[in-house]
């Protein structure tokens, strides 16, 4: 019995972390405060930030210890809820967008204006991230959060593939046509994606931001407009015509991510559209193709007159809860994990673009280059937010599904939006 009880002990202890993928190990002064940081999703889960923290933890003149805890999206957010119900959360912690909102309507966040303003962000943060990092009804103009990393909405296209048939840049939809015209006559698929995810909604994210910007995302959100709004079935309606165009190859549907950038990566299609965090994922397929070359596109306007070029994820957000027992030592990590020293070796080595201009200097990747170059200039405005991380996770579901049966023939715009303000409608009364 006493050897079951050992072995049922060793059992429970290691259970207890399977939930994380692991904490950042430390040699530093046991004496120090620790300050844990939570670190959701994988693309957080940056290869260079063990290693940088290991190095600050082993300086004796540092006033805190950074314990780094990678955990899998999934239960991720009942795991800090529970924490927050025990009087117990993490010093920093991640939050979506969406929820980012909910917890600082709730009064759950430290207020990080006066931080910013200390180091001389308020300045140099991209003020359409300062926009993101506040409530969504935010007439204070408060910040609640740390937003990391942004992504434009973008389309990439084979630089090679372009040159050899002749096919200027697109820059409108006349010239978009003309594109995918040239590569369907010479059997390749015009435009690809993984439309069987979140990059069917991204397609519609790309229209409604030029059309109608943000406000109406915002208005949906807290109730005062509807999803199948007839603006943005309008704008649904630009994708829909792209697809019977040929210009988004109806193949789409039926590709996730992976499979989509393979289409791109082989050559069998000459764009793939998505955001620029997926130039990870198409370098490393691209690594055996010797002499693939790609870019994105700097601009199209897919209607006229647009209110900005693309729309902009400008990260998720870093927090501090708002009864924190250490807040310096909380705001001591965020400093660290969120300055320029820390930066300067992620952009070089992993290739992200953060919020401050001056941070993505040693940026050298080609297309995320031309994203702080030509699109971050022209969409760094609140209109850029991200429609992707706009909309609640179970909105989001259902119309990534509906966009994709959109794709197949199945759904019209009308039916997929009216499918997606009802599903908003349900999780409201849910809640309630």
């Amino acid at each position: 019995m006493k050897k079951f009880l050992c072995v049922l002990c060793i059992l429970l202890c290691a259970l207890s972390g399977v939930f994380a993928n692991g904490s950042s190990e430390t040699s530093a002064d046991s004496s120090r405060p620790v300050v844990r940081v939570y670190c959701g999703w994988a693309e957080t889960q940056l290869p260079n930030w063990r290693a940088l923290v290991d190095e600050y933890n082993a300086n004796p003149d540092n006033p805190i210890t950074i314990q780094l805890e990678f955990f899998g999206s999934s239960g991720y957010f009942d795991r800090l809820n529970a924490e927050f119900l025990a009087g117990d959360p993490p010093e920093v912690f991640q939050l979506t967008k969406t929820v980012f909102n909910e917890y600082a309507a709730a009064g759950r966040l430290y207020d990080l204006t006066d931080y910013l303003a200390e180091r001389g962000l308020s300045e140099t943060l991209n003020k359409g991230a300062q926009a993101w990092a506040g409530p969504l009804v935010n007439e204070t103009g408060h910040v609640y959060g740390f937003p990391d990393f942004a992504n434009t909405s973008c389309i990439f296209y084979n630089v090679n593939m372009f040159k050899e048939l002749g096919i200027e840049e697109p820059t409108d939809m006349e010239s978009l046509r003309e594109a995918a015209r040239i590569l369907n006559e010479n059997g390749k698929k015009a435009i690809v994606t993984g439309a069987s995810d979140w990059c069917a909604t991204d397609l519609f994210a790309k229209v409604q931001a030029q059309m109608v910007g943000t406000d109406i995302l915002i208005d949906a959100y807290m109730g005062n407009a509807q999803y199948n709004d007839p603006v943005l079935v309008e704008a649904l309606t630009v994708v829909d015509n792209m697809v019977k165009e040929n210009i988004i190859d109806p193949s789409s549907a039926d590709y996730n991510d992976d499979e989509a950038i393979a289409e791109f990566v082989s050559g069998n299609a000459g764009m793939y559209t998505a955001h620029t965090a997926m130039t990870a994922m198409i370098d490393s397929l691209a690594a055996s193709m010797p002499g693939f070359e790609y870019n994105i596109i700097k601009n199209i306007d897919f209607v006229e007159d647009p209110l900005i070029s693309v729309p902009v994820t400008w990260g998720q957000m870093w927090c501090v809860p708002a009864d924190c027992d250490n807040v310096e030592g909380a705001l001591e990590a965020l400093t660290f994990l969120f300055g320029e020293y820390v930066a300067n070796d992620t952009v070089e080595k992993v290739g992200k673009i953060y919020n401050v201009e001056s941070w993505n200097k040693n940026l050298s990747h080609p297309a995320l280059r031309t994203a702080v170059d030509y699109q971050m200039p022209s969409s760094a405005t609140a209109d850029s937010f991200y429609l992707v991380d706009m909309v609640s996770s179970r909105v989001l579901e259902n119309l990534n599904r509906g966009i994709q049966q959109m794709i197949q023939g199945r759904l019209t715009p009308q039916q997929v939006l009216d499918n997606a303000q009802q599903t908003w409608v349900d999780e409201q009364a849910q809640r309630q």
